[in-house]
């Protein structure tokens, strides 16, 4: 659905920036808020056409909530799968904003600056719970999406491949009697951008999904590899903020599957990504001597929320 837009926010190491590809002007069925209800037949005796289209508006209208919120996230994955913004745009309220504080307008942003890195992503999502009241709703929801980049990373041959999982709640108010997102809690987060040999290794990251503002906490980075690779990563945080901050980081050695690093978190209170960059190397003999050769890249990132700690008062 919508989260590959939040999972192409962010991923501007090494000059990438990972978001889906340009919109294209698909055309889709309307979904019974879009079903318009004039029906006019003319005759007096309404031909059995004209009573059947009437019924089956009827039905469609007369849907319960928890279906049309099904049939509302049907539409948002056909059109996230298609990458057509422009119809993506129509399911936000213009009132939209995030849990990172960003809004409808700079999320479509970072889509039209970040365009043609992707495609072929496909999306996968299931809906845990939904609850109704009036003209609000909450949706509970696991997604997983998984693509490949447009083009291939320096001289590593192929492409890459992107993964990701995202658990969220959304918001819906309905708004002239159409549901629309006003805004998304992401509460984890987990996105890996691979290229050449690291699509093959088994790499997992550590690292809590909340912590407090100014915080320390630990992220670890493990991996399979084989005695002939030699690896070199960094692991950064950055907060979540528009424009992208772009973190640095010196390249450490990776020794026995494992690096790890103590971060701390900002103190603005802005939710932040743990990014873990590998780049994984061969030496090869040649009449020259010893050659290095780069075998592959990996990208992890892993979500932060940050939270600021509230006083408790116990009462007298």
């Amino acid at each position: 659905m919508r989260k590959i837009i939040y999972l192409f926010l962010i991923l501007m190491i090494t000059g990438l920036i990972i978001n889906p590809a340009e919109a294209i002007n698909a055309k889709a069925p309307q979904n019974a808020e879009n079903v318009s209800v004039d029906v006019d037949c003319n005759d007096v005796k309404e031909t059995e056409a004209c009573l059947i289209k009437k019924v089956s508006i009827k039905d469609k209208l007369q849907r319960t909530p928890e279906a049309q919120i099904k049939s509302f996230y049907k539409n948002f994955n056909k059109y996230s799968d298609k990458e057509n913004f422009e119809k993506l745009k129509l399911l936000y309220s213009d009132k939209f904003v995030n849990n990172d504080g960003l809004t409808k307008d700079i999320i479509f942003k970072f889509m039209e600056e970040s365009a043609n890195t992707y495609k072929n992503v496909k999306y996968t999502t299931e809906i845990k719970d939904i609850k109704v009241s009036g003209f609000y709703a909450s949706v509970s929801a696991e997604e997983r999406a998984i693509g490949e980049t447009a083009k291939g990373f320096k001289e590593i041959p192929g492409v890459g491949s992107v993964e990701s999982y995202m658990k969220y709640t959304d918001y819906l108010v309905k708004e002239n009697g159409k549901w629309k997102i006003l805004s998304t809690n992401i509460e984890q987060e987990d996105v890996t951008l691979r290229y050449g040999r690291a699509k093959i290794m088994e790499m997992n990251v550590t690292a809590p999904d909340n912590v407090p503002a100014g915080s320390e906490y630990d992220v670890t980075v493990t991996t399979n590899s084989v005695s002939e690779d030699f690896i070199v990563g960094s692991i950064t945080n950055e907060p979540i903020t528009y424009p992208q901050i772009q973190a640095k980081d010196v390249l450490r050695a990776v020794k026995a599957d494992e690096l790890a690093r103590v971060l701390k978190a900002n103190t603005d209170g802005k939710n932040e990504y743990t990014t873990v960059s590998l780049a994984v190397s061969k030496a090869n003999i040649a009449p020259e001597g010893v050659v290095i050769s780069m075998e592959g890249i990996a990208i992890l990132m892993h979500r932060v929320n940050v939270f600021n700690p509230q006083k408790i008062i116990i009462g007298e």
